[in-house]
């Protein structure tokens, strides 16, 4: 069901960029001000140009941050700053990376040290529309991200970043490509932020190229990362079809660059993304405990430690941390199942079992009163170090933390046609922006 093509990528020339890592970047949309700000000082020809440009006073229609963006681009292809590959090609992606206790708190793994790898390939993916069910989505979209996203492929006719997608493959088939080029000095090997270590080399053989093209033809392709940039592209597709009568559905522009990653693959890892609610008049922690004690049985832990250790105890199906303050956190048990499913009509099952799922429903709905079309006031992030030290400064009330969606939840949700809240998810490593582009032509 999958199309999947190779192409041109285009790369930073070694020769004009010593320090590869200077000039790349995470996707757009994890990048703080404070980030953005770093990566611009890193290096007159970092990505960050490109994929999230500054903002002035005096920004017009014919001069914006995109428009400037679609300048540096055209200026670094000039002056062979970029440079495009010599014939289509295929491009494997490994990361080896760490997860660290220290830097996320996760949920998920206790202890420093454990090291993974995950591959992938990069090739360029046919753009379905979701009615088809070739591409599956499972997180809901923006309306203001997909219109910048849009703007920028309007000037900049381009990807900068890869759509991140996963497929079935039980068979392993293509993956057993690394056990051929893992051998092979990669084209790129480089460390970058949080001391991950990113390999990518290129596939421009026939009998390989065939061999993943064909392999794809049967799969269906779950977006994991990137639902801003696929909607955004679909609708630059739709665009260009209409001011193109004679449209082939051959043209560069019904693709768009995606990153496959089979989910048998033992690196693919989701994070949790835990919640923080902006501090509010009114806000009352007795009421809100009096409030979830009706759903949940309530117990008081004091340590962050104990909390994690105990939300990991996988003989209770539905766990969920609270932090309000001080040195006190809480562990809160679902009392009864059936309590979401009376509240949420006509889901699939798998949807209503979701941590995050009960607690936006019992506690963010019904509890704070916090409505699913205003969560203006809901603070999102995978660290939860970060989320503490925002309750802790007095710049949020109250902090949850969630267990990660295990990569069977995220497939037999996305099969059910459900949709989950924004920000459920959270697949980790990113991959860097400006490894590879994409020109439309």
């Amino acid at each position: 069901m999958a199309n999947i093509l190779p192409f041109r990528g285009i790369f930073y020339n070694r020769e004009k960029i010593k320090e590869l890592s200077r000039v790349l970047a995470p996707p757009f949309d994890i990048i703080s001000s404070e980030a953005q700000e770093r990566y611009y000082q890193m290096s007159p020809y970092n990505v960050i140009r490109l994929i999230l440009g500054e903002k002035f006073t005096g920004d017009n229609e014919a001069n914006n941050r995109y428009t400037r963006s679609a300048q540096f681009f055209q200026e670094w292809c000039e002056q062979e700053i970029l440079v495009r590959d010599g014939s289509p090609s295929i491009y494997l992606v490994e990361q080896e990376y760490e997860l660290r206790s220290d830097m996320f708190g996760e949920v998920a793994y206790g202890g420093k040290g454990k090291t993974a790898k995950r591959c992938g390939f990069i090739a360029l993916a046919q753009l379905e529309d979701f009615s088809k069910g070739i591409v599956r989505p499972h997180e809901s979209t923006l309306v203001e991200p997909k219109r910048d996203r849009l703007d920028l492929l309007r000037a900049c006719r381009a990807n900068f970043s890869q759509i991140f997608t996963t497929y079935e493959d039980a068979e392993n088939r293509i993956d057993r490509l690394w056990e051929d080029k893992g051998n092979e000095t990669p084209l790129i090997d480089l460390i970058h932020e949080e001391n991950i270590r990113h390999k990518l080399w290129k596939i421009d053989d026939q009998k390989s190229i065939n061999l993943i093209v064909e392999g794809m033809r049967d799969k269906q392709l779950f977006i994991a990362d990137g639902h801003h940039r696929y909607e955004s592209a679909l609708e630059y597709r739709n665009e260009l079809r209409k001011s193109n009568p004679r449209n082939s559905a051959q043209e560069s522009y019904n693709y768009v660059m995606a990153y496959f990653v089979n989910m048998e693959n033992g690196g693919l890892e989701i994070l949790p993304i835990h919640r923080v609610i902006r501090n509010f008049e009114g806000f009352d922690g007795k009421k809100l405990i009096m409030g979830v004690e009706e759903y949940f049985d309530i117990k008081r832990i004091d340590s962050l430690k104990e909390l994690l250790s105990q939300m990991k105890n996988e003989k209770t199906k539905h766990r969920i941390g609270m932090y309000m303050g001080g040195n006190e956190f809480y562990l809160l048990s679902l009392k009864d199942e059936k309590i979401t499913k009376g509240l949420i009509k006509e889901r699939a099952e798998v949807f209503c079992e979701l941590d995050v799922v009960i607690l936006h429903t019992l506690i963010m709905e019904k509890v704070l009163k916090i409505s699913r079309e205003n969560q203006k006031d809901i603070t999102y992030s995978e660290k939860i170090n970060q989320t503490i030290s925002k309750v802790r400064d007095g710049s949020h009330c109250v902090a949850f933390f969630l267990r990660p969606v295990k990569v069977s939840e995220f497939k037999t949700v996305v099969e059910a046609g459900e949709i989950m809240p924004k920000k459920s998810t959270f697949f980790y490593p990113k991959l860097l922006s400006g490894l590879v582009i994409n020109k439309i032509d």
